[in-house]
């Protein structure tokens, strides 16, 4: 099994050891277990990852009995692992799946079926919003503002706010998320670097609601490591989409992971000694001295933020949507005809049948190729539509006027 996230690349291969499992010593070893340096078998895996995320969860209380707990799923290892080991742990539970369709064309379908099976093979409830028919746009469009090369930082503030809005309208008591180990060290690595002591106290393992208007928030993984999620997912075939989202080109690891990874060569406890330091030590210092952000209402939307102008940054890149009269990057064959009529000889028609490969070219050639076309629409054709809308995805956020021009018979 592959799994690729953001430059980072993981793999499994099922291959038995010539000898016991560490554990049990009945069954041939099938996985090391990196964070503690044995090797075990699939059952004896699966429940010291279990028996670890329960010991995480009851340790911190994160869930009662009567809590109505929600997992917003992104199709991804983690979020899909933690509805997974939840549901197994605690079948009592009132458990929501809960999946915000983004609009990103072909991605975000393709994603969406992928939570339904997971929901489904699991006997969970599955929520699923649609925003661009909920509230009229999609995170593609953003590559019509200045955001076009930071679409991530658009769409996490889009989520945030969905995440409020969707919990209170499903009156969840526990929202859990899928941050691991590596995530909380390395962000807390990261916020220390750049002095923002504020964000590390909010990187406890339960984040109570800062107001009465927002619910509780949980990471059962605070303990687990990145890779050890990967292979629980691995070895028990939980479905994940093993194909990156289009605007996740611009987000490379973190560079504090990859420190993280290279000190583990050398220790492999070191992220748990780093997670001792700062939630032991650090944190309860800096909750000591720190005051929390004043909080209002944003004017527009009516959700808590910190913003001084009282609106919060989910509203203020809305309203850049907005002000775009024309969001169309993919046309039908009639839209571009109806294009080129008004563009004399300034454009371009592009077939990628014999070009597909582009997709895959760094942002260096890319730019190299459609040089010459700089000053013209570009308007992409392919067998395959998918691969001329990301395409076309590509050349908009490097500055190019392109469309994708999908084929009547697609």
């Amino acid at each position: 099994m592959r799994y690729y996230k953001y430059g980072e690349f993981f793999e499994f291969e099922f291959k038995e050891y010539p000898f016991l499992c560490k554990l049990c010593k009945k069954e041939k070893a099938l996985i090391d277990i990196p964070s503690q340096g044995i090797k075990v078998c699939k059952n004896c895996y699966n429940t010291f990852f279990e028996n670890r995320v329960r010991k995480t969860i009851e340790k911190y209380k994160m869930i009662k009995s009567q809590d109505k707990v929600g997992v917003f799923l992104s199709g991804g290892k983690d979020s899909s692992a933690l509805l997974t080991v939840l549901k197994k742990l605690y079948p009592e539970i009132n458990l929501q799946a809960i999946f915000i369709n983004l609009g990103i064309k072909y991605h975000s379908e393709k994603i969406e079926n992928l939570v339904r099976t997971l929901c489904n093979n699991l006997d969970v409830p599955l929520y699923v919003y649609n925003l661009p028919e909920k509230e009229g746009y999609r995170i593609d469009d953003f590559v019509f503002t200045y955001f076009k090369n930071k679409i991530c930082s658009a769409c996490g503030a889009i989520k945030r706010y969905l995440f409020s809005k969707i919990a209170k309208e499903l009156k969840l008591t526990v929202v859990a998320t899928g941050h691991h180990l590596d995530d909380v060290v390395s962000t807390m690595l990261t916020l220390f670097f750049h002095g923002d002591f504020s964000g590390i106290a909010k990187l406890q393992p339960v984040l109570p609601p800062l107001s009465p208007n927002q619910i509780k928030k949980v990471k059962p993984f605070y303990t687990t490591p990145e890779k050890e999620i990967f292979y629980y997912v691995a070895l028990n075939e939980i479905p994940i989409a093993n194909f990156l989202c289009p605007h996740a080109d611009n987000n490379p690891p973190k560079k504090t992971k990859k420190i993280l990874i290279e000190l583990e060569k050398e220790n492999r406890q070191i992220k748990y000694q780093l997670l001792s330091v700062f939630t032991k030590k650090l944190i309860p210092l800096i909750k000591s001295y720190h005051q929390n952000e004043p909080l209002s209402t944003c004017s527009k939307c009516g959700e808590i933020t910190s913003a001084t102008d009282k609106i919060c940054s989910r509203c203020k890149r809305v309203e850049l949507l907005n002000r775009v009269e024309d969001k169309n990057i993919e046309l039908t064959q009639e839209m571009f005809e109806n294009y080129v009529k008004n563009l004399d000889s300034n454009w371009i028609l592009i077939d990628l049948k014999e070009k597909e490969n582009l997709l895959k070219d760094s942002v260096r050639k890319l730019r190299k190729f459609f040089k010459p076309y700089r000053d013209k629409y570009i308007f992409l054709n392919a067998t395959d539509p998918e691969i001329a809308y990301s395409l076309a995805l590509k050349l908009r956020k490097m500055g190019f006027k392109a469309y994708s021009v999908k084929n009547s018979e697609n």
